[in-house]
């Protein structure tokens, strides 16, 4: 006897794309707010900020977030699609992850340093 599989209401390429939405958000958020401390504090901090430039961090999440709106609404949601609207969401994808490029690296180096000296407080 065949059964069906429940469908699922959301693809992961959908969820994918509403979770790099967010992670623009928080990032525009994070370098407003301790965008100049992350420039100048160190330069381990400056990579979060490719280098000390928190600015162009945050024009291009905020720019990947507002793409990645408006897509969502053309999309329904990332559900349909047609070939010029997934150019764009490609576009979208890629000024996102040079956003967040700075910051995956920040926390890859942290974990990294964590795995190899260990406990750094007495």
């Amino acid at each position: 006897m065949l059964q069906r599989r429940p469908h699922r209401s959301a693809s992961y390429s959908a969820v994918s794309m509403w979770t790099l939405m967010a992670a623009d958000l928080m990032a525009v958020i994070w370098m407003y707010t301790f965008g100049p401390w992350l420039d100048q504090s160190s330069r381990l901090t400056a990579t979060a900020t490719l280098g000390g430039h928190h600015w162009i961090v945050l024009a291009f999440a905020a720019t990947g977030f507002l793409m990645l709106a408006g897509l969502a609404l053309l999309t329904e949601g990332f559900t349909k699609t047609t070939t010029k609207l997934t150019l764009a969401t490609n576009a979208a994808r890629v000024v996102s992850v040079v956003a967040l490029a700075g910051l995956i690296a920040f926390v890859l180096v942290a974990l990294l340093a964590r795995v190899v000296f260990g406990k750094l407080r007495p």
